[in-house]
């Protein structure tokens, strides 16, 4: 993709995730090993698979996280991880039962993640 195809989408948002709206900086894009602050990669409105063409109409920024969150779900499935999402943060928050198991789940998640990514803890 040419830099002012990437110019034009990243400028429909002004520099924000259209998922989530924190901060993309134009010049990080992709995936980064580490910290993935900043980073952005091109979104299919209209996924392919779901006959979505590879235009500059159809794409939008989203930060890394997630775009490779969103994958293949579609509006709903994301819906619903963030609304599961706010009530584990709360859960957590509040010190439940609940909360502390939720955090071991990440925690292993998250180390298993990086074992598989070959990333050293």
């Amino acid at each position: 993709m040419r830099e002012n195809q990437l110019r034009q989408i990243w400028d429909k948002t002004k520099g924000h995730c259209h998922f989530c709206g924190d901060s993309i900086e134009f010049e990080k894009r992709g995936w980064h090993n580490g910290d993935l602050t900043g980073y952005w990669e091109v979104d299919h409105v209209i996924q392919r698979g779901k006959g979505g063409i590879d235009s500059v109409d159809n794409y939008l920024p989203a930060c890394t996280r997630c775009n490779r969150l969103r994958c293949h779900r579609t509006g709903d499935r994301i819906r619903e991880l963030l609304l599961l999402g706010l009530v584990a943060k709360d859960e957590i928050k509040k010190d439940t039962p609940l909360g502390h198991a939720l955090r071991e789940l990440r925690e292993k998640r998250l180390r298993v993640n990086q074992k598989r990514r070959g990333i050293s803890a």
